[in-house]
């Protein structure tokens, strides 16, 4: 085998370990933007998820706003729409009928942007951005966890991270139930959260299971306590 050869076997393999990476991800949870016209159009608005239901179509769930929705969708301010897994543009791009009307749908190279023009009604196009969780920082908590009946986070959250795998959630702990050891804070490492597409988790939490909820601006964290409901709350980005 010569070297002319070698290079050139070693280049498609290098080339075909690297394609995976250049694949076009359309799932995830996108922020909208507010360039559809509401006052002609039923425009998707706030956030957009689009998950894979089966192996040829994808599930693209999120809020509605605009006049025509009243009468287009009986007053529904969310839909549910599975369009085909797109094939255009090496997996890019897709036209297809969307709440009535043709759209184009574009995902940009790095699959962070998705372009829709309405191929009919231009002035009901939009884009979204990809939204990606920041679950780390510094967050003021609020005081609705009831402290006479539970062990309650207060003043402030901070949330660092501590490897690829998890975070390290440290706080101040106040509340009747709180266990002497604690000494009055907490520093507890919980898993990076996965579920919601990296927006939430359920973990065991001072003792309870606990679902924590990012809001997609990353500026909110809803803890919300399943076991006991009063011990729940709310931090807000410091």
């Amino acid at each position: 085998m010569n070297t002319l050869t070698i290079l050139l076997l070693a280049t498609a393999v290098v080339s075909c370990i690297a394609r995976p990476s250049d694949m076009p991800n359309w799932l995830g949870t996108f922020t909208l933007d507010d360039s559809c016209n509401q006052a002609e159009c039923c425009c998707l608005t706030q956030q957009a998820t689009i998950s894979k239901i089966r192996d040829t179509q994808l599930l693209i769930t999120a809020n509605v706003a605009g006049a025509p929705c009243r009468e287009q969708l009986n007053g529904s301010t969310t839909i549910s729409v599975a369009i085909p897994i797109p094939q255009d543009k090496g997996g890019y791009q897709i036209t297809t009928n969307f709440l009535g009307t043709n759209n184009r749908f574009t995902l940009n190279s790095d699959s962070q942007y998705i372009a829709n023009v309405n191929v009919q009604f231009p002035k009901c196009s939009g884009s979204a951005q990809r939204s990606v969780s920041n679950w780390v920082g510094t967050f003021n908590v609020d005081d609705s966890c009831n402290q006479n009946e539970c062990c309650c986070l207060s003043d402030k959250v901070t949330i660092t991270k501590i490897s690829d795998t998890q975070l390290l959630v440290s706080a101040r702990a106040v509340g009747q139930t709180c266990p002497s050891e604690l000494n009055g804070s907490v520093e507890i490492p919980i898993p990076i959260p996965q579920d919601k597409n990296g927006f939430q988790t359920t973990v065991n939490f001072l003792g309870s299971m606990n679902r924590f909820t990012l809001t997609y601006d990353n500026q909110y964290i809803a803890n919300a306590n399943l076991q006991s409901p009063k011990c729940s709350g709310m931090a807000r980005r410091a």
